[in-house]
């Protein structure tokens, strides 16, 4: 019986990296999408392909193309010519005060972490298997307005949350579609470390979280077969605070 398929954007680094890898480990064959991060790609391949004796297709494509979600998919068919669960981890996050975001900028942030998602779940959804799962990464963000130089990501991030309640209801019964919303896991560079402090105060469970909380709330999501349209909060119940 061949292996199910995965197909992973922003899977080269971060957590989009830990997520390729918990597929292969799970024995699926897994669609590598990344940007421009070539050789990050590779390793992560060649590791996942000799560890696991899986296939591992790379697909590089800027997602601010309008064409690149249709051209990822049909990469995953000839690949592997089927697709069962789609994870949606790319995005970009401009870090700007109110007054200094351009129209480029917001533009490109909303191609990517907005547009992207949907025509991907579009193109998907036209092939994937009956009972697949596609899962968006979003954002606590979504949900809060605490950091007013990242206005553009709170707001495709809280567009993202209703396009996965749409969807779900659009696709069902035949597929599933949920989303994450991952609180402090990978804090941008430029975060302060007196900053997350001040954030962690508002955790109960008085940490940050990790690419492993996510990972293991992804499967979850893709396992549970009578949970669809949720947004699933891994914030160490950050949420309660609001």
């Amino acid at each position: 019986m061949p292996n199910r398929v995965a197909l992973v954007t922003g899977g080269a680094r971060r957590v989009g990296a830990e997520i390729v890898r918990s597929f292969a480990l799970r024995g699926y064959d897994v669609v590598l999408h990344h940007g421009n991060s070539p050789d990050a790609a590779a390793m992560l391949a060649a590791e996942l392909r000799s560890a696991h004796n899986v296939r591992i297709e790379i697909v590089r494509e800027d997602l601010a193309d309008v064409h690149a979600p249709a051209q990822i998919v049909a990469a995953a068919l000839r690949a592997f010519g089927a697709l069962d669960v789609v994870v949606s981890s790319a995005s970009v996050m401009m870090t700007h005060t109110f007054d200094a975001v351009t129209p480029d900028e917001w533009v490109q942030t909303s191609a990517v972490n907005l547009r992207a998602p949907f025509f991907l779940m579009q193109a998907a959804a036209r092939v994937m298997r009956d009972g697949g799962v596609i899962v968006q990464l979003s954002d606590h963000l979504a949900f809060e307005a605490i950091f007013p130089h990242l206005i553009p990501h709170q707001v495709t991030k809280s567009a993202l949350t209703q396009l996965v309640r749409a969807t779900a209801s659009a696709f069902a019964p035949r597929l599933r579609v949920n989303a994450v919303a991952p609180g402090l896991v990978l804090p941008p560079d430029d975060l302060s470390d007196d900053t997350i402090e001040r954030f962690l105060r508002d955790v109960p469970m008085g940490r940050r979280g990790t690419p492993l909380d996510v990972v293991q709330a992804i499967h979850f999501l893709v396992d549970a077969p009578y949970v669809t349209g949720i947004v699933l909060p891994i914030d160490g119940g950050r949420h309660l605070r609001r």
